[in-house]
C-alpha cells in the first residue's frame, strides 16, 4: 500500500503542468473587463471527485467598469431547486496579463491572469475550509462564449470540478 501510494505521488511530481502564458498571442483576446461588461448567463454542471454529477448550476451576472478601471460584476447563483444566492467580484488589471481582485465567496485574494483566449484565476475558499479553487476560462471563437473548467481542491486534494459555459448577452 504505501509503494503505491508513494508511486502516485512521484508520478504526479512528473506530471507537466500547464502554464497560463503558453496561450499567449491565441485569439480572441480574453479581457475580463470586456466579455463580462454587461449581462451573461452561464449553465453548468459540479461533479464529486469520482466525476459522477452532483449538482447543477445556472448564474446571471451584470458587470460594471468602475471609474478605476477595475471589474464589478454582481452574480446571481442557483444550484438545482435551491434559493438563489448573490456574490460579488471585484477585478483589477494590475499589468498587462496579471489581475488581483475579491470575490464574496473568497476567504483571501482573488489572483488570475489573462493570456490570448485564456483567463486563469485561483483563489483560497471561504467553503469549505481548506478549499482552493482553480478556474481555466477559455473564449470560445465567436468571442462571446466561455467555457469554464474549475477545480476544487481541499487540502491539495481535488474534491470537485465545475464545468460551465458561460455566454455574454447583448451586444
Amino acid at each position: 500500500m504505501r509503494l503505491s501510494i508513494l508511486l502516485v505521488f512521484g508520478l504526479a511530481g512528473c506530471a507537466s503542468v500547464l502554464e497560463p502564458s503558453s496561450f499567449a498571442g491565441r485569439a480572441p483576446e480574453m479581457r475580463p473587463e470586456v466579455f463580462f461588461a454587461g449581462t451573461t448567463r452561464s449553465t453548468g454542471v459540479l461533479q464529486n471527485r469520482a466525476g459522477r454529477p452532483t449538482r447543477h448550476l445556472r448564474v446571471e451576472g451584470t458587470g460594471a467598469v468602475l471609474p478605476d478601471g477595475s471589474l464589478r460584476l454582481e452574480q446571481s447563483v442557483v444550484f438545482d431547486s435551491e434559493p438563489a444566492r448573490t456574490r460579488t467580484w471585484i477585478l483589477r488589471r494590475v499589468d498587462d496579463h496579471r489581475y488581483v481582485g475579491s470575490l464574496t465567496d473568497a476567504a483571501g485574494p482573488v489572483e488570475a491572469e489573462a493570456h490570448g483566449d485564456l483567463f486563469h484565476l485561483r483563489y483560497p475558499m471561504k467553503s469549505p475550509p481548506g478549499g482552493e479553487m482553480e478556474q481555466w476560462l477559455y473564449l470560445q471563437p465567436d468571442g462571446r462564449t466561455l467555457i469554464n473548467e474549475a477545480t476544487v481542491r481541499v487540502f491539495g486534494v481535488v474534491a470537485a470540478r465545475l464545468s460551465e459555459r458561460i455566454t455574454h448577452e447583448g451586444p
